[in-house]
């Protein structure tokens, strides 16, 4: 094995929060940081066109290609969760829709044992990550990389869909990162002057400039090397074979949902006697390691409409491809500087619910799948989840090689309660849909389709259609329990110098499009990791 280098810091993962911290770690000229990243350079012109998401889903270049084990809950099924193999990571490759969630998501975790992590704490790092360009608000930053703001150019559907939520008995939403979330309103996107804005862009390309800062792309983490307690190097593969790169301070592992529990189980941390069914050697007996599994899982109702200028239209013909890209050129603007979704209502279909428990995207085309292709007519579709689901699945290995892929298992559907919130989701939805403007331009009901009507039949369909909506988290939780493999500082339990920072160490899943809180959380461990190098 030859030796890579040494350096203070070595980041396992170049994604949105491995960027952040190799940004604001190496503002400290004193310090070294290496960051490992198992994907490409983030240089494809569709990681940049906001509406290039979908391209890239499709063609699967920038993405693990992970997908979970058959779940009984969905008739079966196996799904795809696309996760970002590049620089800027899943934030690279993603539809865009910046949303923190619930103010009280954050005061949850604190309650769940996170402590030191309510919304008044995070609220500061959540404002530092951004540069708001919406109506001026205190709850929002002005001088941070990533520049958000409400969705510009709203297409004449969107707006439709808007009027019809109000006029369906649902408030409009001042600002959904605002005081509270409830109601309908554009959505907020990291875009900016028709570009993605992603951490990759906005933190990790203006410090790459730096001396103590070193990128490697195209490197796969194997192992965590840890001697006498405390982790001391990352063992993997790079563009040159076999490596090491050691650690004077800390390993950070920033390899996301998936693969930083896997990567800690191949280190000898997880639950030992699994570890030793696969012949690794138990460093650590941390049984929460891969288990807390959560996921928004959705389900996605096209309909066929009149002409309204959706992207359905524009792709029907080569001259409205032409048009399109001729408004995004020279303007930035136009369908193509759009994410995956327009607007949002977020609503209570639960009787008795303090908040919001459903979410509804509007999205300004139609598909069955996006490997299909958009349909040929005029179409829009509506993205319904819940959002806060009950059940709890587990990432385990499936091999002791590094190169293989992990099981997933997320249980989705065994919180009885999470199928009951989709139903009445898609009542609310189709309640919207026949609510005016919107029902004087919806002309069919694609998917499930009106004789898809009892309660029962909406359920079955649920269990043959749900997806993901790619926001898994919680693998690697934090909290002060003795079954939290971290503690609030996202330390590992048991090793020093070894902590993790992605979406694995929430306690719970944000109520909405967790990019946002994934971010914050990296921003404040930034902080967190330069206070205990002080001491």
């Amino acid at each position: 094995m030859s030796e890579g280098s040494e350096s203070d810091y070595v980041i396992v993962g170049g994604g949105s929060a491995g960027c952040v911290l190799a940004a604001r770690l190496s503002e400290d000229p004193s310090v070294t940081v290496t960051l490992l990243e198992a994907g490409p350079e983030d240089r494809h012109h569709w990681i940049h066109i906001p509406a290039g998401y979908a391209k890239l889903f499709i063609s699967g270049q920038f993405d693990w290609k992970y997908e979970t084990e058959p779940d009984p809950e969905l008739h079966d099924r196996r799904i795809k969760w696309p996760r970002g193999k590049v620089l800027g990571g899943s934030g690279s490759i993603n539809g865009l829709v910046f949303l923190r969630g619930s103010p009280r998501d954050y005061d949850r975790w604190a309650q769940a044992g996170a402590r030191g992590w309510s919304y008044e704490a995070c609220l500061p790092a959540f404002k530092a990550i951004e540069t708001w360009e919406g109506p001026p608000s205190a709850l929002h930053g002005t001088e941070g990389p990533i520049r958000n703001g409400p969705t510009r150019d709203l297409s004449p559907a969107g707006r439709a869909f808007v009027a019809a939520c109000q006029a369906a008995g649902q408030p409009a939403c001042p600002d959904f990162n605002g005081a509270w979330y409830e109601g309908v309103a554009p959505n907020p996107l990291n875009v900016s002057g028709g570009r993605r804005i992603s951490s990759a862009r906005a933190y990790l390309k203006p410090a790459r400039s730096r001396p103590n800062l070193r990128v490697l792309t195209g490197v796969r983490a194997h192992r965590i090397a840890i001697a006498e307690g405390r982790a001391r190097a990352v063992e993997g593969r790079g563009p040159g074979g076999a490596a090491r790169w050691a650690a004077r301070r800390e390993v950070i592992v920033s390899a996301g949902t998936i693969e930083s529990p896997k990567l800690l189980m191949l280190s000898g941390i997880g639950d030992a006697a699994t570890l030793a069914a696969f012949g690794i050697a138990p460093v650590l007996d941390a049984r929460g390691v891969g288990r807390n599994l959560q996921d928004h899982l959705v389900v996605r109702m096209p309909f066929r409409t009149r002409a309204a200028g959706t992207m359905n239209e524009y792709t029907a013909s080569w001259l409205g491809y032409l048009r399109m890209g001729a408004r995004w050129l020279f303007a930035r603007r136009g369908p193509l500087a759009v994410g995956a979704s327009e607007a949002s209502l977020f609503a209570r279909v639960t009787p008795g619910a303090e908040e919001p428990d459903l979410q509804i995207q509007f999205i300004n085309f139609s598909f069955t799948t996006l490997a299909e292709g958009l349909h040929p007519h005029p179409g829009i579709a509506f993205v319904v989840g819940q959002c806060r689901p009950d059940s709890r699945g587990e990432i385990t290995l499936a091999s002791a090689d590094p190169e293989a892929p992990p099981r997933i298992i997320p249980n989705y559907l065994t919180a009885p309660n999470d199928l009951h919130v989709t139903v009445e989701g898609v009542k609310l939805t189709r309640r919207i849909v026949a609510s005016q403007p919107l029902a004087g331009l919806v002309e069919e009901e694609l998917l499930p389709g009106r004789a898809v009507a009892s309660d029962a039949a909406i359920a079955d369909w649920v269990r043959s259609a749900a997806s993901t909506v790619y926001h898994p988290c919680g693998t690697v939780r934090m909290g002060d329990d003795d079954a939290a493999p971290l503690d609030t500082r996202l330390r590992v339990k048991g090793v020093a110098g070894l902590r993790v920072v992605d979406a694995s160490v929430f306690p719970l899943v944000p109520s909405s499009n967790i990019q946002p809180a994934v971010l914050m959380v990296a921003e404040r461990a930034s902080a967190m990791i330069r206070e205990d190098a002080r001491g």
